[in-house]
């Protein structure tokens, strides 16, 4: 039996209907999406004690939410303290907050609250208490004789402006804090001790240095063993932990530090750290002896650093290191090497250098093999280096673990340098992955300028040559404008007085 064709169009079309008011009833009941509230975060901190005019100070201030963040409100009681506008920021949105006490809340307890708020109107809290009342020191000092000899002996937090003069001889004990907004005076031939192999000085954020010492009288930290009348003293790397000093980022100014020498530090963490410091700090002239770990490392930030010295780091550590996106320049670096360190090694983050020199093993020691690197920039990071010479390592300069890339980007290069009596490459000590850099290699590009031929260096830290140098400072107006390869000009020895040399002796 046939069927119509008007039959056969009723059975095809009844089925299409039917499913199309099924789809149509299924979008009309389905449930509009619900989001999760905001996550908000100010880190580990759940109270503060303060007084008037300190600073409620939260640098990590975060929201995660699954939709876009619009604002986030820090009130007390009603009253709101601060706004910060997003919108819509998807993902998480990290900010900051600061706000000073104000005399009105003296000898109370306030809560404060912060609110993040979604485009879905979904909101997110979390709160700190804040007691406020008399500023009271949270250190002491104390005078003590050790083996017939007078120190003034420091511990806690220092909470109060302080200053420390050469008048006596002075023991940090345990971990020294310098609290905000608090100011940290060490005047020029200072002499500090470290009692134990855990004790450290941290400079918290909103804390300030005043570190001035001078080229013929440094301020000096050193282990508890080698200070006067402690017996003969102990030349063992990594005796005391070392410095921190954390900054707020930007143009943030954290002090200065100028004509500092640590020795022997490094036992249990970097030298000397500078985190998230911005580009108002100071640091120039700052010698690192025998580190157990780091010399001179910085995180993050956009500090820049002039005149440091790193003599003879720890094998498989880094005499000078940067990571966490720092974003600075540097000039007039030396790293002496005895061991298979890393002169500089790059993570992350941006450098800028000029004037290096870097001597290793073989260079140090005409009876060891060239061991260690002088660069090693890795996991993204990047690096444009000029005017810099590297002798006696393995490899002179490598890029790894992701920063290849920014070679063949141009964002990062070796030029106007040297390198020569190395260990790879026939003694170039170019790793392959500096191919363009490399004078002796096909696939050298010659504007880069770089020189495998040697020129003198004399202590390790004096020789420079002007070749294929170039002007330093049309490069960056952070850097003096000196146009030769290498950090110490004959004639012009910054490291005198104030540096020691590899073997301890001071450099006269």
């Amino acid at each position: 039996m046939k069927t119509s064709k008007f039959l056969r169009t009723i059975l095809i079309v009844i089925p299409v209907i039917f499913l199309a008011s099924c789809e149509l009833n299924d979008d009309e009941n389905f449930p509009d999406p619900t989001y999760p509230d905001p996550i908000i975060s100010v880190g580990d901190i759940t109270e503060l004690n303060l007084g008037v005019a300190q600073l409620i100070n939260i640098p990590n201030l975060n929201v995660e939410g699954a939709v876009g963040i619009t604002n986030i409100t820090i009130s007390e009681n009603g009253n709101v303290l601060e706004s910060q506008n997003f919108n819509g920021t998807s993902g998480v949105v990290n900010s900051s907050f600061t706000f000073q006490v104000p005399e009105a809340w003296f000898n109370t307890t306030r809560q404060v609250v912060f609110t993040a708020r979604d485009t879905q109107n979904n909101v997110g809290q979390t709160a700190i208490t804040v007691n406020i009342s008399e500023i009271v020191p949270q250190y002491t000092i104390e005078d003590v004789t050790l083996n017939g000899q007078a120190f003034k002996r420091i511990t806690g937090i220092i909470n109060f402006d302080e200053t420390l003069d050469s008048s006596s001889l002075w023991i940090i004990s345990g971990q020294v804090e310098v609290f905000q907004q608090t100011t940290l005076t060490i005047l020029e031939g200072t002499q500090i001790y470290a009692e134990t192999e855990d004790t450290r000085l941290e400079v918290n954020q909103l804390g300030l240095v005043d570190w001035q010492g001078t080229a013929t009288n440094p301020i000096v930290f050193n282990a508890l063993a080698n200070a006067p009348g402690q017996g003969a003293g102990n030349t063992d790397r990594g005796q005391w932990s070392g410095i921190g000093i954390e900054g707020a980022g930007g143009n943030d100014n954290s002090g200065i530090v100028r004509y500092v020498r640590l020795m022997y530090p490094g036992s249990n963490d970097d030298s000397i750290q500078f985190t998230n410091a911005g580009d108002q700090t100071v640091a120039e002239y700052i010698q690192v002896y025998r580190p157990g770990d780091n010399g001179i490392r910085v995180n993050d930030g956009t500090i820049n650093l002039k005149y440091m010295v790193s003599t003879d780091p720890f094998a498989n550590e880094a005499g000078i290191r940067w990571s966490e996106n720092w974003d600075g320049s540097g000039q007039f670096w030396v790293v002496n090497m005895l061991e298979g360190s890393e002169a500089i090694q790059g993570r992350q983050g941006s450098g800028f250098l000029s004037n290096i020199t870097i001597t290793g093993s073989a260079f140090n020691n005409s009876s060891a093999n060239p061991t260690g690197r002088g660069f090693r920039i890795r996991n993204g990071g990047t690096a444009k280096i000029y005017n810099a010479v590297i002798t006696g390592v393995d490899t002179s300069i490598r890029f790894s673990n992701g920063s290849e890339q920014g070679v063949v980007n141009g964002e990062s290069f070796f030029a106007n340098s040297a390198s020569f009596n190395n260990e790879a490459n026939n003694g170039t000590g170019f790793h392959s992955t500096t191919d363009f850099f490399n004078p002796t290699d096909n696939d050298y590009i010659p504007t880069f300028n770089n020189s495998v031929t040697p020129f003198t260096i004399v202590d390790s830290y004096v020789g420079t040559d002007t070749t294929n140098s170039t002007s330093a400072g049309a490069l960056d107006p952070f850097f003096d404008d000196v146009n030769y390869v290498g950090a110490v000009e004959v004639g012009n020895d910054w490291t005198l007085g104030w540096c020691v040399n590899i073997d301890g002796t001071p450099r006269n």
